[in-house]
């Protein structure tokens, strides 16, 4: 569908102060193969986090592929089939409407998923396209009634904003005369109330198969690790070259024209979002990971093995990458391991067990201090220091208490979840405060409460709620209190009264 046509001097303004800029820092292509960084230095160039999956196809196409077979697993129903618009030729006012649905729909429920869990919104959603589905219907509806839609949702304002843009998305399309209410392009949805960059790529790729990117958190999670980018995600320069980085994939396995349309484009970043949601979490499931092969932090975690710690050697860079922040030996030996990770069967036999090491990523970053009676396991062989001989090891093959493989995995995991940077949050400010909950009652026993509307704008927009005050902004005495209370419910009498 061609997009909305801008002609004004303030619509090419408009869309210029939208089209992304390039960041002051790219990643180039990289002249030679880069060898994983070793950790906890990480001494590296700025070419090493040069995507691995634009290096031929077939890790982009494991990606998709392993989409293709986990798609309805959580049986999202704004999730549908790709419409070609080659099947509809001929047929351009049936194409739009169909695609304005379809359009609508993952606006929706993209809006919805804004902080709030899959399994929470898929009863809202199916709620909300029954009530109204279609752009034009939403546009035509009461906003107490979308407020009243979005009830136990949250962040109100986002139901506000919807409801808004749905309005001018039809008045634009009236105008214009055009058959699908909604752009296809995502510079073009940006000029709605509402829809950020992330919002119009989702859109715009899903619906219209357009090759626009993706980032939200679970994306800037996946991107981070595979590019082996050790930044805080949510900083405006790293989140610029995670945004850059994200164009450059979906434009690779898209392999589309300026004017070609696909399924790829949607299902790429659909898969994109469902690894970071389901396997490549905070705490990733690396094992079933359908890109390892092609993750830098993952490979990074697997020198920490106890089988290639002793084969790390440190490359000499000289234009040393200025992206990543450092990484701290102090922040790799805090990593706490699951202790059913790495835990095996225990004999049923009863033997003498000594003291449980501390289960943490520098059991396999760094070797202990050899202590009498105390044991390193290396390459298989288990080397026991002999309690005569302090630091002089004897060897006798043994079975070690963790494979190297299992080793490696583990650690690889533990190394992942560093990945990206961890900021401290800042903690919530807290405050008291004095709600006041007044009733006024008939002599026939009949009550009406008091009650106020919030701004059309802000994170409760529209929302009524009883009268109160900061506790901070009184002064705790009885005599003020009432004064200042007595200020703030001035007229109410006259709302008593006028009730009765």
């Amino acid at each position: 569908m061609a997009p909305h046509k801008t002609s004004t001097k303030a619509s090419r303004a408009t869309r210029a102060a939208r089209t992304p800029k390039k960041t002051e820092i790219t990643i180039p292509t990289p002249e030679k193969t880069h060898s994983a960084a070793v950790p906890p230095s990480r001494a590296h160039h700025t070419a090493y986090h040069y995507p691995l999956l634009l290096e031929g196809y077939a890790g982009c196409k494991a990606l998709l592929d392993w989409f293709s077979i986990v798609e309805e697993t959580r049986n999202m129903p704004w999730r549908k089939p790709w419409i070609d618009p080659k099947d509809f030729e001929g047929r351009d006012e049936e194409l739009g409407k169909i695609l304005g649905r379809r359009a609508y729909e993952v606006w929706v429920s993209e809006v919805m998923l804004q902080q709030t869990r899959v399994s929470t919104v898929i009863p809202y959603f199916n709620t909300w396209v029954s009530n109204w589905p279609t752009v034009q219907d939403l546009a035509e509806a009461k906003h107490d009634d979308v407020l009243a839609a979005w009830k136990g949702l949250g962040y109100y304002s986002r139901a506000t904003r919807l409801h808004e843009g749905a309005k001018a998305m039809i008045a634009k399309s009236r105008s214009a005369g055009l058959c699908c209410p909604l752009p296809s392009k995502a510079i073009d949805l940006q000029e709605f109330p509402g829809i950020g960059r992330y919002t119009a790529g989702a859109v715009s790729s899903i619906a219209f198969g357009e090759a626009e990117p993706v980032l939200d958190g679970n994306v800037a999670r996946v991107l981070s690790r595979q590019l082996g980018l050790y930044v805080d995600a949510k900083d405006k320069k790293a989140s610029d070259i995670l945004w850059e980085e994200a164009d450059r994939l979906i434009k690779h396995v898209s392999n589309l024209s300026e004017t070609d349309t696909s399924a790829i484009p949607g299902n790429w970043n659909q898969a994109m979002m469902e690894l970071g949601s389901t396997i490549c979490t905070p705490k990733p499931q690396c094992a079933e990971c359908p890109v390892q092969s092609t993750c830098r932090a993952f490979g990074e975690g697997q020198l920490l093995s106890v089988k290639q710690r002793s084969m790390m050697a440190v490359e000499d860079i000289e234009d040393a990458c200025k992206l990543c922040e450092p990484l701290t030996t102090e922040e790799l030996l805090a990593i706490p391991i699951e202790r059913d990770e790495v835990d095996r069967t225990q004999p049923t036999k009863k033997r003498k067990v000594s003291a449980k090491q501390n289960n943490t990523i520098s059991h396999y970053f760094g070797v202990a201090a050899s202590k009498p009676g105390a044991s390193i396991v290396d390459d298989g062989i288990k080397h026991v220091v002999d309690p005569g001989k302090t630091g002089v090891a004897s060897k006798r093959k043994v079975s070690p208490s963790i494979p190297v493989s299992e080793a490696s995995m583990v650690s690889s995991i533990a190394y992942c979840s560093l990945f990206p940077k961890k900021v401290a949050k800042k903690k919530a400010a807290e405050d008291e405060c004095v709600v006041c909950i007044i009733e006024a009652c008939s002599s026939a026993g009949q009550s009406k409460w008091l009650i106020e509307q919030r701004p059309a704008k802000g994170l409760l927009a529209s929302l009524w709620y009883v009268r109160q005050a900061f506790a901070n902004m009184l002064t705790w005495t009885r005599n003020s209190v009432q004064i200042r209370l007595g200020v703030q419910l001035s007229g109410l009498r006259d709302y008593v009264s006028d009730s009765y």
